[in-house]
């Protein structure tokens, strides 16, 4: 659930913000609640500042920037951000404003940059890995290979191969960025994690646990449509086409382990992984948009609000003996202008570029 997925990210950083703060002021002041204060205030101010101000997910104001200027406007905000909360702070322990920002000195600012500096490299090493990843290597999670059940879905743009003859690479390339970004937030906020980018196809992981699951990765894949279909005019106008997708879904176990020595990442292997894309296969095959396995239907408490399952049946798999039984995963018809202007909204569809079947 997003609500509780922004608890998981939000408490941890108050605590280990009060922490830090009480350590640094009680060590240089001799104030170590009034430092857990300011320390926690600071996490949630950089929260914030992260979430609607610098965060392209959560309509952040920013544009994006090449790194280096992206890595210095973040550390100014972050020391903005420290110096701000520690005036507040030093105000309501009875200073005024003017003298609270007077009480920071300049051995303060020295160590909230160099603090905003590893922040920022962290944060911008897993965003380079992907969210969770930076963590399981330095933890060695998967230094030793393990089977785990997971949960995948496949996303594949549809036409990407008469889009790109008609747009050129430069542009085509600005396009496939942005829709790998939308499909990319809708996975995070669906608690999902991006297991790789292959050309135009984006791979997502869920982990499931024993029994029954919430329906996260079947809400990324309606999330993304709803969220293309949103951004719809603004993609018209920069690149006169609108993207649309084939979503496959599947679970089951994975062997998952590091994988390089020059270039590390962590790896998915298995028959799980290579149904899944046959199960993209069968989309275009089918001429369904959303495919998912009778198996994984199963292990899910039940369907999101608004997606109907319909049973397509029995369906040979490329490499396989056995037939796997899918359903088709479709936006929920509801009756109304209003409701008839929603269902097409949650089904755009690839405007002014001819469909083709092949490998695209």
């Amino acid at each position: 659930m997003p609500g509780q997925s922004i608890l998981r990210l939000f408490l941890p950083r108050i605590v280990a913000g009060f922490l830090l703060g009480a350590l640094y002021a009680g060590a240089r002041y001799g104030s170590p609640v009034s430092g857990g204060l300011a320390g926690a205030l600071c996490s949630v101010g950089i929260f914030l500042l992260e979430g609607f101000v610098l965060r392209r997910n959560s309509g952040g104001i920013i544009r994006p920037l090449p790194f280096l200027a992206y890595f210095a406007l973040r550390s100014f905000l972050y020391v903005g951000v420290i110096v701000f909360v520690i005036a507040v702070v030093n105000k309501a322990a009875g200073a005024g404003f003017a003298a609270g920002f007077a009480g920071v000195h300049a051995f303060d600012i020295i160590i909230a940059l160099l603090l905003a500096v590893g922040v920022i490299l962290l944060l911008s090493v897993n965003d380079l890995l992907g969210p969770g990843v930076l963590f399981a290597f330095a933890a060695g999670r998967y230094y030793n290979p393990r089977i785990e059940e997971r949960a995948l879905l496949f996303i594949d743009m549809r036409a990407s191969t008469a889009i790109a003859e008609r747009l050129g690479e430069l542009r085509y390339l600005g396009l496939l960025n942005r829709f790998v970004s939308d499909v990319s937030f809708a996975v995070a906020e669906a608690s999902g994690g991006i297991h790789k980018y292959v050309g135009d196809e984006v791979i997502a992981t869920w982990r499931l646990a024993p029994g029954t699951n919430p329906p996260a990765c079947v809400n990324a894949a309606f999330a993304a449509l709803d969220r293309i279909a949103a951004q719809g005019p603004a993609y018209q106008r920069e690149f006169g086409v609108v993207p649309d997708f084939r979503a496959g879904l599947h679970c089951g176990p994975v062997a998952v382990g590091e994988l390089g020595s020059l270039r590390r990442e962590i790896a998915l292997i298995g028959d799980t992984m290579n149904t899944t894309a046959r199960i993209l296969e069968a989309c275009r095959d089918t001429d369904n948009r959303v495919l998912a396995s009778a198996a994984l239907i199963e292990r899910l408490a039940s369907l999101p609000p608004g997606v109907t399952r319909r049973r397509l049946g029995e369906f040979p798999v490329r490499g396989k003996e056995r037939r796997l039984e899918l359903d088709v995963l479709e936006p929920e018809e509801v009756e109304g202008a209003e409701g008839a202007r929603s269902l097409r909204q949650s089904v755009s569809l690839v405007r002014d570029v001819p469909s083709r079947t092949g490998g695209e």
